[in-house]
């Protein structure tokens, strides 16, 4: 578990990188996270990436890897926000 976030939190990451399997994002205090290419909006419905440097909304699925695995899907933001109550 990674001590600086936790299952459910969101953030505004910033994006730092793109590769074929994903988007690495910063969630600020040098915590690293990762877009999986199928919690990624864009991915699945065809459209242009984030850029470098843009920043996009998340939810923390996974704080015990590294990176810390993150979603931008809106389905997975609004469970999230039901758990948090």
């Amino acid at each position: 578990m990674h001590e600086a976030v936790s299952v459910h939190q969101e953030f505004d990451a910033t994006v730092t990188e793109i590769a074929p399997w994903g988007v690495l994002v910063d969630l600020g205090g040098g915590v690293a996270g990762l877009i999986d290419n199928l919690k990624l909006p864009e991915w699945l419905d065809d459209e242009p990436l984030p850029e470098v440097g843009s920043v996009v909304h998340v939810v923390v699925l996974d704080d015990a890897r590294d990176p810390v695995r993150v979603s931008a899907l809106a389905s997975d933001l609004e469970i999230a926000r039901g758990h948090r109550g």
